[in-house]
């Protein structure tokens, strides 16, 4: 190729082959039972020593599907805490928060009108202040319980290096991780646990609409997310933050009800573009469960083109109109595990170039889909999915 692919992805195919090997025999593949962790251990982590973060984890060849598949004892008062969060805050107060000002308004008031011009004054202030990234907020007592609620666990087959300034060998990572699911819950709790595990962050990516609703706003940035506009996103990389994405989208959430596991990724060749531009590896991982968590109803009947308006609506407003609903019928996540895993990185640094040609991008995107693919083939026997098969659209 012309700028000297050809010998690059030979190398990088055979890095890949020789890696899957290695993976079919679970060597160096770590795991970490995180919800099984106190919240002491978890700080102590985050602030520790490599070797304190390595204590957590063991080979994932002594785990077993009932190690992941169990759900985390929790008391009463923790759930209730994590239910109330979950359907009031982030992300489903959007759903639940204005029929409690109605009712309000209406029976207790008196005026509707006027209780949700107060509301709506009340929370002018979050909408307006800038809402600054607090690591700290990460290890917090309710993100702790968020974990466990949703029983997190986390393999990974390459332990990501420290951004340590000045060191070369250091690249910023672009983190792949589908499925989207009605909310990307398996995105944010990666985001969570990561310092734990670790010892450093990273910067999910989400649309400018989910980050304007006040206190959405407030929690989304406070945990590192922030916009997924390509001159955010490549400010980013460029200071050796590594990035998450759940690449689908609000598209892919009208992929969620299919029987087997369905992922928009053929089309994304923007991120494999800002990778090269930025020399920054992708790495693919997946998210089993997140399309378990939450139940939905994406148009599935609407008469002619109905569904499709209803997806290009949704696109346009860069959030899903769709019907959501789990626990007691309500936008409550289901006590569903979620398994995170982490694949090994594809360099882009050997051609990093600011004008990729064509035949770059899709061979980075061929061994991108292909890994991707290979990981959820290797991982879903341990989530008891021997049956279902990923969906590469």
């Amino acid at each position: 190729f012309s700028q000297g692919l050809g010998p690059i992805a030979v190398v990088i195919m055979k890095v890949t082959k020789k890696d899957k090997k290695k993976n079919d025999d679970n060597a160096d593949v770590e795991f970490a039972d995180y919800c099984n962790l106190s919240i002491e251990q978890v700080r102590k982590m985050a602030g520790g020593t490599d070797e304190d973060r390595m204590s957590a984890s063991v080979p994932v060849s002594k785990i077993t599907s009932q190690d992941i598949l169990k759900i985390q004892k929790m008391s009463f008062w923790e759930e209730a805490v994590c239910v109330l969060f979950l359907a009031f805050v982030v992300p489903n107060g959007v759903f639940t928060v204005p029929p409690i000002v109605w009712l309000v308004g209406k029976f207790i008031v008196g005026n509707v009108a006027l209780t949700f011009m107060v509301f709506g004054l009340l929370l002018l202030p979050l909408a307006i202040l800038p809402q600054a990234f607090v690591p700290s907020t990460l290890q917090s007592w309710i993100a702790f319980q968020v974990c466990r609620y949703f029983s997190f666990r986390f393999i990974w087959e390459s332990r990501p290096p420290h951004p340590e300034t000045g060191n070369p060998k250091y690249h910023p990572r672009i983190f792949v991780a589908p499925p989207h699911g009605v909310f990307p819950y398996g995105n944010i709790l990666s985001m969570l646990v990561f310092p734990a595990l670790f010892g450093h962050t990273f910067r999910g990516l989400a649309s400018s609409a989910a980050l304007r609703p006040p206190v959405f706003k407030q929690v989304l940035r406070s945990i590192g997310v922030i916009d997924a506009s390509r001159h955010v996103a490549r400010k980013a990389l460029e200071n050796k933050e590594s990035l998450g994405i759940s690449t689908g989208g609000v598209a892919e959430v009208f992929e969620t009800n299919e029987d087997d596991e369905c992922i928009l990724l053929k089309e994304r060749i923007g991120l494999i573009k800002l990778a090269i531009r930025t020399g920054a590896d992708i790495v693919p991982c997946y998210v089993f469960g997140n399309t378990k968590v939450l139940s939905c109803w994406a148009g599935e009947g609407l008469p002619g083109k109905g569904r499709y308006l209803l997806e290009k609506i949704s696109r346009k407003l860069g959030f899903a109109l769709v019907w959501v609903h789990g626990r007691f019928l309500l936008p409550i996540p289901f006590r569903k595990p979620v398994l995170g895993v982490m694949g090994k990185p594809i360099p882009t640094h050997q051609i990093q170039c600011e004008d990729p040609t064509p035949e770059q991008v899709e061979t980075i995107q061929t061994i991108l889909l292909e890994e991707m693919d290979a990981l959820f083939e290797r991982y879903k026997p341990l989530y008891g999915w021997d049956d279902k098969h990923l969906v590469i659209k």
